[in-house]
């Protein structure tokens, strides 16, 4: 992504079907602020309701995806005590509105990614990296903890590696990011959008109520006891559910019949 002229730290871009959200304040590695966490927060919330936005992707101006949370920011709202709560539960919002978000969310990471970052990436749902991609939580090297991030972070790259990168705060790569889990392709820098592309044009083909309740599926199933019976009825339940929707008749019969679904343009 190439450096912008807008001084807003968060650009809006609609593209089709998608909308970008693209951090913008490259001359300080998009290091997230008050401003730009509201700004996020505002728009998943927003687009996630928007039966117009088919998909939305988190992408970055300059050379860094993210480096974290702006420093200054943060030594601010620590002297100050219901600010610095305030940030923090703000903060937690951002991450769960993204997980929690209707609408797929695609992040599209380079350069660095760092601290708060891996929090942005790890609460989408499809991570897409470009190879030379260099992920941290540092946290620890300046005398805090990843805290709001964790439930994400641990989500998505395991127990065991965030034991590691938690309480080392090192360096590690896309390629290790990737073999983790925690990135789901992982491509060179000139393919990146092409691959990017080609996850969006898959997004374009699905349902989006359907999209919307695998996301919560999959959030709900991941807590549930795979052993119980309430688990078992309950999935059936979303099962029959879905199955009797006007969304899920369509595209059953768009399939019976050799032709597309109304959602796909």
């Amino acid at each position: 992504m190439t450096e912008q002229s807008n001084e807003k730290p968060v650009i809006e871009t609609r593209k089709g079907k998608s909308v970008w959200l693209t951090l913008n304040r490259p001359q300080i590695k998009n290091a997230m602020n008050g401003e730009m966490i509201a700004m996020l927060v505002e728009a998943f919330q927003r687009l996630g309701n928007d039966p117009d936005t088919r998909a939305i992707v988190l992408a970055a101006n300059g050379d860094a995806f993210c480096s974290g949370a702006d420093l200054g920011y943060m030594m601010q709202m620590a002297q100050q005590a219901a600010s610095n709560q305030q940030s923090g539960i703000t903060l937690t919002s951002l991450f769960r509105g993204i997980a929690e978000c209707p609408k797929p969310v695609v992040a599209r990471v380079h350069g660095l990614c760092l601290a708060g970052a891996t929090g942005l990436v790890s609460a989408s749902d499809i991570i897409v990296a470009s190879n030379n991609v260099k992920f941290s939580l540092p946290e620890v090297k300046r005398g805090l903890i990843p805290a709001t991030i964790s439930p994400y972070v641990v989500q998505a790259m395991g127990i065991q590696a965030a034991r590691r990168y938690f309480i080392t705060g090192e360096t590690f790569t896309a390629e290790k990011a990737y073999a983790l889990g925690m990135v789901h392709e992982l491509t060179t820098p000139d393919t990146l959008d092409a691959k990017l592309e080609s996850i969006l044009a898959e997004l374009d083909s699905c349902a989006p109520d359907a999209m919307a309740a695998c996301k919560k599926l999959v959030r709900d199933v991941s807590r549930m006891d795979i052993t119980a019976d309430e688990t078992h009825a309950e999935v059936a339940a979303r099962l029959a559910a879905v199955r009797g929707s006007a969304e899920a008749a369509e595209g059953m019969m768009a399939f019976m019949e050799k032709r597309k679904p109304k959602w796909v343009g």
